[in-house]
């Protein structure tokens, strides 16, 4: 019973009641209430939209390095005969004069035992 009577001696001051409208004000705020269909996305979506956009932000950097890489292999291509010459060679299989091919790989390599 002395819990009860510490809160029916509780004077309501005009701190203590801004204290509790800030209290609630700061509650819905916090989007706590959206999970139950009630109030504003509040603080906890601009958190999750935070980390979405880092990882966007993540992304976006790896696709621009991935892009310099490439503008930097497109530029040698252009330039180089040689190198144009071995990515051809590569792609599609070209041979050179005099030039002799070793295939390999397990499945030339198996249908040739038979």
């Amino acid at each position: 019973m002395s819990w009860f009577r510490t809160i029916r001696a509780f004077e309501w001051t005009p701190n203590r009641v801004w204290l509790g409208v800030f209290a609630i004000w700061f509650f819905l705020l916090s989007g706590v209430t959206h999970e139950f269909g009630a109030g504003s996305p509040g603080l906890l979506q601009l958190s999750r939209l935070n980390s979405l956009l880092n990882e966007r932000q993540s992304q976006l950097a790896a696709s621009d390095a991935e892009i310099e890489k490439l503008e930097g292999e497109s530029a040698l291509l252009e330039k180089s005969k040689v190198v144009q010459e071995r990515e051809v060679r590569k792609t599609m299989g070209y041979v050179g004069e005099n030039e002799m091919i070793f295939d390999f790989s397990l499945s030339q390599s198996a249908t040739l035992r038979r």
